[in-house]
């Protein structure tokens, strides 16, 4: 985990707190902010409640990297942060979701609160310390002052500064000239967390460049800066070769399924994409080994290599270093590994497998708008 801008004059209990929140993120930016609100130095006109926000277009069906965040949503739940996921419906529209239909949006949007409950294990639902809840785009966006802020969001931004963000959306920087409207994304994203009185913004590490356009905005208009939290991003189960890339073009995206886990896929759909997915021996960048080190491990404790009788005796292994280097040596089999980050795997999404199979109704509504199974 990197950190910038960390103040040396945190509180130990303070800063205890802020480890135990962010034990599985990549990046901290700008801490200075939630180590105020933390020590009483900021607060929201005498709320102290620390405020989070992750702000998700409802666009289809939930892959491993929900599971990522979802951990840090319980690590902030446990330290009596407020957490709010934003259903961004209307961001969605932008971006030409489900061919801009806000029906399918919406149905997209309950399914995506429902995936969240389920990976957080049913918290508690409110506004208070502690709790999470679900608040949609067009909520937020119905009033002349969302629109006000979206306007000073924009002003004094280029066109160039804002092409500069359009991989947040999934889009090359030339791909919208065509399109006034996906340049008011970057500034209506600005403009939630603004609004919505945000201490902490997170998500994956590809939304950090709108995550620093906002903090620009901030600075222009003297605003507040949230904290800024990245969480590792996973790469697709076709990797790339040489390791991982700074346009997150080989993550893993719900767009190509042959490329993504879902959270509810089965044992069965588990096992056959592991074995189709690329592993590079040595490499900890590969796609296995990156769910062994971020999603198994974390949650499992463990990794149980079970080959066949005639090729070796089980193993067990419980971090990421010793096991690719027997992967490396020849210890262990690269289809062997592949089946026991497969069968761990199996084992932390049980829950969800389990929650769909009996409430199965928002699953097969998403799985019909977007024409899967």
């Amino acid at each position: 985990m990197t950190t910038q801008e960390t103040p040396n004059d945190l509180d130990p209990e303070v800063l205890a707190s802020i480890d135990r929140m962010f034990a599985n993120v990549e990046e901290i930016v700008g801490l200075e902010h939630l180590a105020g609100v933390l020590s009483g130095s900021n607060s929201h006109g005498g709320d102290s409640t620390v405020r989070a926000y992750i702000g998700l277009e409802p666009s289809g069906k939930a892959h491993l990297g929900w599971v990522i965040l979802a951990e840090t949503i319980r690590n902030m739940l446990s330290e009596g942060v407020n957490v709010l996921i934003l259903l961004a419906d209307w961001h969605a529209w932008v971006n030409d979701k489900f061919g801009r239909d806000m029906e399918k949006i919406s149905v997209a949007g309950e399914y995506m609160a429902e995936v969240f409950r389920v990976l957080v294990g049913f918290p508690e639902e409110g506004d208070g310390p502690g709790q999470m809840r679900f608040v949609s785009a067009s909520e937020i966006m119905d009033s002349g002052a969302y629109w006000e802020r979206v306007l000073r969001c924009s002003k004094g931004m280029s066109l160039n500064r804002a092409r500069r963000t359009f991989s947040i959306m999934g889009r090359s920087e030339d791909s919208s000239d065509d399109d006034l409207a996906a340049f008011f994304y970057p500034p209506m994203q600005a403009a939630d967390i603004f609004e919505l009185n945000i201490d902490i913004a997170f998500g994956g590490m590809d939304q950090r460049k709108a995550h620093m356009y906002m903090r620009e905005v901030a600075d222009r208009n003297g605003w507040s800066k949230a904290t800024c939290i990245h969480t590792p991003m996973l790469s697709g189960l076709k990797g790339q070769g040489g390791g991982r890339m700074d346009s997150f073009d080989h993550k893993m995206s719900k767009s190509d399924p042959g490329n993504a886990i879902f959270v509810h896929d089965t044992p069965k759909q588990i096992e056959k994409k592991f074995r189709k997915a690329f592993l590079e021996v040595g490499n900890p960048a590969s796609p296995v080994f990156e769910i062994a080190q971020h999603i198994v491990l974390p949650k499992n404790g463990q990794l149980l290599v079970e080959p066949k009788p005639e090729f070796g005796e089980p193993s067990t292994w419980n971090d990421l270093e010793s096991f690719v280097s027997a992967v490396s040596n020849g210890e262990i089999h690269p289809f062997d590994a592949k089946m026991a980050v497969a069968r761990g795997l199996s084992e932390v999404l049980s829950p969800v497998v389990e929650h769909f199979d009996g409430n199965s109704g928002l699953l097969e509504a998403v799985n019909k708008i977007t024409g899967s199974q």
